[in-house]
């Protein structure tokens, strides 16, 4: 059984809902992301970097976007696995991280020096196991830039999500600047287009390399869960 995007019913409640959101963030007031940056940050799905900051276009982080969108569902976060040294068991992240890889959340292009091995062990009644050790480097601090973001947000979404088996794969995108796009993510960008989970720029472009903003990364994490919940209607 798939696990499930959660939170879909509070989301479309405060999607239509006049009452007064409980964050406050000056640093937001006539954003485009305003309303969608408040309703999320209620959800706590989101922080401000201070109690009355969001600073909607700083960076995001890969491990700041890994948490929001696995916070979207009921997967557990499970204790990083000793030997395992993506960016070491003591980052605040680890969890997290842990459960991606276990997860299959996370491409192999994020990881660097990437390496999977297989773990064979016997237990005393002498049933053999199997696990994979993932080796390398997932730099969590790194900031995050759009076509990472989409990967891991569709990685996410077609993994938790039963309505993901109706997305369109087939489609297609068309920017200024598409063969720029990384060939492993291309996938991914298409699907979360398609499905209207992120956009391109003003100007045409999709500027994968482009460093993500705080803003845009609640912004999808709003449509997700809008989605979520027009679909379960």
């Amino acid at each position: 059984m798939k696990k499930q995007i959660i939170a879909a019913a509070a989301a479309l409640a405060i999607s239509f809902s006049a009452a007064a959101y409980a964050a406050e963030f000056n640093d937001i007031k006539g954003h485009w992301a305003e309303n969608t940056i408040n309703r999320i940050a209620d959800l706590g799905i989101v922080n401000g970097v201070s109690e009355h900051e969001f600073d909607p276009d700083g960076a995001v982080t890969r491990a700041e976007y890994l948490k929001m969108i696995m916070e979207l569902t009921d997967i557990e976060t499970v204790t990083p696995r000793e030997g395992e040294c993506l960016d070491g068991e003591g980052t605040w992240y680890a969890p997290y991280l842990q459960s991606a890889l276990d997860k299959g959340l996370i491409p192999k292009e994020m990881i660097a020096s990437y390496r999977a091995d297989i773990n064979v062990t016997t237990d005393e009644s002498g049933n053999t196991m199997s696990s994979v050790v993932y080796r390398g480097a997932f730099n969590g601090e790194l900031q995050v830039d759009r076509e990472e973001m989409a990967v891991l947000t569709m990685h996410m979404y077609q993994y938790a999500s039963d309505s993901a088996g109706m997305l369109n794969t087939q489609g297609s995108v068309s920017f200024t600047d598409t063969d720029s796009i990384s060939v492993w993510a291309q996938p991914s960008v298409r699907l979360a287009v398609s499905v209207g989970f992120i956009e391109g720029m003003g100007d045409g472009s999709f500027q994968p390399m482009n460093t993500a903003t705080r803003a845009q990364a609640a912004t999808i994490i709003g449509r997700i869960l809008d989605r979520q919940a027009l679909m379960q209607q």
